[in-house]
């Protein structure tokens, strides 16, 4: 037992090991007295210059060893808002509730609706769109790796709050109870049918009968760290609370023309896209980035970002329908 924990630590810092100095911080606002804050956690915020009222909101969840500064400057989602129009929240663990600044996702207590690092983000949430009058119609969270893995409980916790989401190299909700279980998630080992997993969705509100947040999953084929089993078990997962036929997809591959990038779109019975899927082959375990494509290009290289010309922020926000 002591040794599986003790190994998913070094895991998870492995995830990303670019140290906890705030990059780029210069363009982030701190957030503070949004709330009780059970979840002891940071809020950065973004707001373009030009921000008219009734914009969207995104947010922004940092990986292991991360921070907001460092997620804001290899995501590219900054340069995106000042594009488009929308603000950005970036919540940030603390070393004080994390030895490698992951966010808890594999924590019940932090994942579960209204306690602990979701109880959190949500205050963030409702404070930042009720301050500078957001349109909450139009909210939608996002993150890579740990961060992906908190942006499904988001979703799960809160769906009435969000339009949409993206996982960037995370994990289906409710798949982990401890670090124990956590080390057996990220190696590809819970198998679950689509109503198991959805019912861990549903187990958070019983009563919600409203849709869902649509979703797009991002996952690398070749991921080391986070087996790519997990984006399988996600799709899973979102594909029941939508009632989706999986035998029906359209598939494309070669997507907005880079040769590593398979995308596959999913429709519910009303023949809405509201789940999609993205196979990006040699990426290992990264933010999928194009720093110097002609069209659709962003990002930046570094410690887990990788160039596969593929600017995933700016697809993400397509997703969102940011980007119309």
């Amino acid at each position: 037992m002591v040794k599986s924990m003790l190994l998913l630590l070094y895991l998870l810092a492995t995830l990303q090991s670019c140290g906890p100095t705030l990059a780029g911080q210069g363009s982030l606002e701190e957030l503070t007295d949004f709330g009780p804050n059970p979840g002891a956690l940071k809020a950065w915020h973004y707001l373009p210059r030009s921000l008219e009222k009734g914009a969207p909101l995104v947010i922004v969840l940092h990986g292991c060893g991360q921070n907001a500064g460092e997620m804001a400057r290899l995501s590219g989602w900054n340069e995106l808002a000042d594009d488009y129009g929308f603000a950005i929240l970036y919540p940030e663990q603390q070393l004080a509730n994390n030895p490698q600044n992951c966010f808890n996702w594999f924590l019940p207590g932090d994942t579960q609706r209204d306690s602990g690092e979701v109880a959190s983000i949500h205050q963030m949430v409702s404070y930042l769109a009720d301050s500078i009058s957001l349109n909450e119609g139009q909210i939608f969270v996002t993150g890579m790796s740990a961060g992906g893995a908190m942006a499904a409980a988001m979703l799960a916790a809160y769906p009435a709050a969000f339009e949409a989401g993206a996982v960037l190299s995370g994990v289906p909700y409710g798949s982990a109870q401890d670090l124990n279980t956590g080390l057996a998630v990220m190696q590809g080992k819970v198998i679950k049918s689509a109503s198991e997993w959805g019912g861990l969705v549903k187990s958070q509100q019983p009563a919600y009968d409203e849709d869902y947040p649509q979703l797009a999953i991002l996952h690398g084929a070749d991921d080391p760290i986070v087996s790519p089993v997990n984006a399988s078990e996600l799709a899973k997962q979102w594909g029941f609370l939508h009632g989706i036929d999986f035998t029906e997809a359209t598939r494309e591959l070669a997507f907005a023309g880079s040769e590593q990038v398979e995308r596959i779109g999913f429709e519910n019975k009303e023949g809405e896209e509201v789940l999609v899927k993205y196979n990006i082959s040699g990426l290992g375990h990264a933010i999928p980035v194009d720093p110097d494509g002609e069209e659709q290009a962003g990002g930046a290289v570094g410690n887990f970002a990788k160039d596969v010309d593929f600017f995933s922020s700016y697809w993400v926000a397509a997703f969102f329908g940011l980007t119309d």
